[in-house]
């Protein structure tokens, strides 16, 4: 674990994403990356010549060759994943065979399913009856349809290469189809299980919605409006499984196993209990992207622990989003990404300085003041992007998190804990009361914040200037707290002014 210490990955991760917008942006052809590989693997060669190693004015060589190289590496592999995404057939209508491979979603007149075809995966949408009600994630369908190859922007940067809406009675479900193991598919069969358990714990429609975006991931029961008020208050974060749950239950159960105590051993012994929990935890919300990159980061901050590296750095994000966008390029461009690790770096830089502006002894005020301090450094980073896609500013952020986070907390220890109960003694009342009392308060707090004057700051447009240079300012922020130096001041001050002109 010292090498990856050692490894500078946050220039790597640079790097590398400069390599993926550039592919994004310029759709460079092979010559392209072949010349750079050619100059990368001369340049890392010319670095270890005696000649040139003897000599420190060379020292950059090295340097040079690796980041064309990780540049050069993004590209081709983004390139690559784009071609997964190209459809050259005609749209006309073909039979085909596929395999379901997310829960198919309910729409007003529809059902959204993602499929699988051979190495392309396609977005179907299937009239509402018996039928497709039925469909579950891992079901082959053959299926007649006109197939259109979608347009860039969302779905393309998410690797589907088609859309296309069937007919009734134009598909039919495949039961005598091969049915590979898959470890995705396998999680979406036992997570369906164990909702099928929590609807029954807690009757209460929204309530049950909300219980099972928290702890499996699973969003399709949750209503527009209810969306739509996490929204507006700035909870949005707490509906979608990431690093905020995972940190949650890691903190629990690393708190549960503190009596290993601090020991080389004992740290061996406890991240050796810990991760597979953690995995665990991951494979029961179906493995999405946003609960790989939690349960990665993790996961490299626990093997660090083992060996003594105790801190989360810079370097354990970078690591993480550099196996993250090698295993896929095109996650860069997924908002929750984007929004998550904004987040992470925001809070490594920002808290810090925050939290010593006050100090109390008193164990509930020092954890709100943390509480706080993290909210406000988290807000601070993903505004711009946050502005930019949802096009608002919801004002009660602060006071959203300081409410829903503690009860988050409960509900993720309550929830499993139920379920645990419900399969040991079944489904009585006064064992259940906790969970479902959690829930009503939680769903009471966010209408009830929902309902305040002036929730949000709405019609909120910024291009991608106004983004950059909101990023600008926040960065000269930052330094100016960490440097103390009032030239970055006036930096922020001509910035300001730059975005009004």
């Amino acid at each position: 674990m010292k090498f990856l210490h050692q490894i500078p990955f946050l220039r790597l991760a640079v790097f590398f994403i400069a390599g993926i917008i550039l592919q994004a942006q310029a759709d460079c052809p092979p010559t392209f990356y072949i010349g750079m590989f050619v100059v990368a693997a001369l340049l890392c060669i010319c670095a270890f010549l005696p000649a040139f190693k003897q000599n420190y004015d060379y020292r950059f060589l090295f340097g040079v060759g690796l980041a064309l190289g990780m540049t050069a590496s993004a590209a081709y592999l983004t390139k690559q994943a784009y071609a997964q995404a190209d459809w050259n057939l005609e749209p006309t209508p073909n039979s085909y065979h596929g395999q379901i491979i997310e829960e198919p979603v309910h729409r007003p007149k529809t059902y959204l399913c993602k499929l699988q075809l051979q190495n392309k995966k396609v977005i179907l949408y299937l009239p509402i009856d018996s039928c497709s009600a039925s469909l579950v994630a891992g079901d082959h369908l053959k299926f007649t349809a006109t197939l259109e190859a979608t347009a860039e922007g969302y779905q393309r940067n998410h690797a589907v290469a088609a859309i296309g809406f069937v007919r009734a009675g134009h598909w039919q479900k495949d039961s005598l189809a091969s049915q590979r193991f898959s470890l995705p598919l396998k999680a979406l069969s036992v997570r369906r299980v164990l909702l099928v358990c929590l609807r029954t714990i807690v009757p209460d429609t929204q309530a049950c919605a909300i219980a099972s975006a928290l702890m499996f991931g699973y969003r399709n029961d949750l209503d527009n409006n209810l969306v739509a008020s996490f929204r507006n208050i700035g909870a949005a974060h707490i509906l979608a499984i990431s690093g905020t749950h995972f940190a949650i239950v890691f903190g629990m159960l690393y708190a549960l196993l503190s009596f290993w105590g601090n020991s080389r051993r004992g740290r061996l012994v406890r991240q050796l209990m810990l991760l597979p929990l953690v995995w665990g935890f991951a494979f029961l919300t179906g493995f999405s992207p946003s609960v790989v990159r939690a349960a990665t980061m993790l996961s490299i901050w626990g093997i660090g622990d083992m060996s003594g590296h105790r801190g989360f750095t810079l370097n354990t994000v970078a690591i993480s989003a550099f196996f993250m966008l090698l295993f896929n390029p095109l996650y860069l461009f997924d908002v929750g990404f984007q929004l998550s690790y904004v987040a992470v770096l925001s809070i490594l830089l920002i808290y810090p300085h925050l939290s010593v502006w006050y100090r109390s002894k008193n164990l509930i005020i020092r954890y709100l003041w943390d509480l706080s301090c993290v909210s406000i450094a988290a807000q601070i980073g993903v505004l711009p992007l946050s502005v930019y896609y949802f096009n608002q500013f919801p004002r009660y952020f602060l006071l959203t998190n300081l409410c829903l986070l503690p009860l988050t907390s409960a509900l993720l220890f309550f929830i499993p804990l139920s379920l645990l109960l419900h399969a040991v003694f079944g489904n009585i009342a006064w064992l259940m009361f906790p969970l479902r009392f959690l829930l009503r308060l939680f769903l009471y707090i966010t209408q009830s914040i929902n309902q305040l004057p002036f929730t949000t700051i709405d019609n909120l447009f910024p291009d991608v200037r106004d983004v950059i240079l909101m990023f600008i300012s926040i960065a000269l922020i930052i330094l100016f707290m960490v440097k103390k130096r009032a030239v970055y001041l006036v930096f922020l001050a001509i910035v300001i002014l730059l975005g009004f002109l």
